[in-house]
């Protein structure tokens, strides 16, 4: 299994903040040499850590109203069914959860709130379900350069430094059109494709391309990040952690902050329904996770956790995530 040094785990968390980094940027904030930063991002990509890159989105930017988790409770001998048929719905990933009475979990972007009435009854209809849960996201922090490749906290510090300003970063509503969508899309298959050719690809010229970009991305309606492969240095589960907490002015977050301090805390989501977070951790083996169950439930406040367990992609993150709102 690959190791992951100090540098190579700056590079990462730099990459992964923003996936477009150029090496002579990488190589001034690592104070090394920019060929030494070439060969080892050259070699991450030889070992199979590094896998692509793609984009985070603000979905509202985009024109979607929300966007929903469902929980589905199924007979495990339907298991293929209910996976097969939720990856046919527009606009819905699924995912194989363990550990939970609900087996599926799936994410759902909405045009309107209607729309969850209509997959619901779609999944109700095709389905045997036992049992189907449903939370509206309010806001989402999505740090991956929270990952801790290393096990030395000193290393997850650099993640929490960058992810406050792109927290603090002001995000404005701006006109998203087609191009913007055809710019998304080139990279979300490809985040780090040149400007050039994807002004080759959709007929424009490369510096309308280079506007529309520093455009969307200023604004917060992208967020480039590179993607890597967990398992290839040694993750083994996501973890997705339900967390309920006492009501109190200001006490969310102070919640929020003192969870994404949290190593390899990667997701945490503002939800309505019967919790107020779902947070989502990658865990290499049994002891980590009950050490973050343990940092989890000495944070002041929290009232009730449930969790579970499913398996990681291949390449993380997955295309189109939700960028960071809070």
């Amino acid at each position: 299994m690959p190791k992951v040094s100090e540098l190579d785990s700056r590079i990462l968390k730099i990459l992964l903040t923003d996936g477009r980094t150029g090496y002579d940027s990488i190589a001034k904030a690592c104070g090394e040499p920019k060929n030494k930063v070439w060969k080892r991002c050259k070699a991450m990509e030889k070992k199979g850590i590094i896998t692509g890159a793609t984009v985070q989105i603000n979905f509202a930017q985009f024109g979607d109203a929300a966007l929903a988790t469902i929980l589905i409770s199924i007979e495990s001998q339907q298991m293929e069914q209910a996976m097969g048929f939720t990856d046919k719905i527009t606009e819905v990933r699924a995912y194989r959860q363990y550990n939970s009475i609900y087996n599926v979990r799936a994410v759902a972007t909405l045009k309107d709130l209607n729309e969850l009435d209509h997959v619901k009854q779609m999944i109700k209809w095709k389905l045997p379900i036992t049992g189907l849960k449903t939370y509206i996201w309010a806001g989402v922090r999505n740090n991956p350069e929270n990952l801790n490749f290393t096990r030395n906290r000193n290393t997850v510090e650099i993640g929490q430094q960058r992810l406050t300003s792109v927290v603090n970063r002001v995000t404005n509503e701006v006109e998203i059109d087609d191009v913007d969508r055809q710019i998304m899309q080139k990279l979300a298959i490809n985040g780090r494709m040149s400007f050039t050719k994807i002004a080759k690809d959709i007929g424009l010229s490369t510096d309308t391309v280079v506007k529309r970009y520093r455009k969307l991305e200023e604004n917060g309606a992208i967020k480039v990040s590179i993607q890597i492969n967990p398992n290839v240095i040694g993750y083994s589960a996501i973890m997705d952690f339900s967390i309920a907490f006492t009501a109190s002015e200001g006490l969310t977050e102070t919640i929020v902050e003192s969870l994404s301090r949290i190593p390899d805390v990667i997701i945490i989501t503002k939800t309505s329904g019967d919790y107020d977070l779902h947070l989502t951790a990658m865990v290499r083996d049994i002891a980590q996770s009950f050490d973050i169950q343990d940092e989890i439930a000495r944070v002041c406040g929290i009232t009730k956790i449930e969790v579970s367990t499913r398996k990681i992609p291949i390449r993380w993150p997955t295309p189109m995530q939700h960028i960071t709102t809070f």
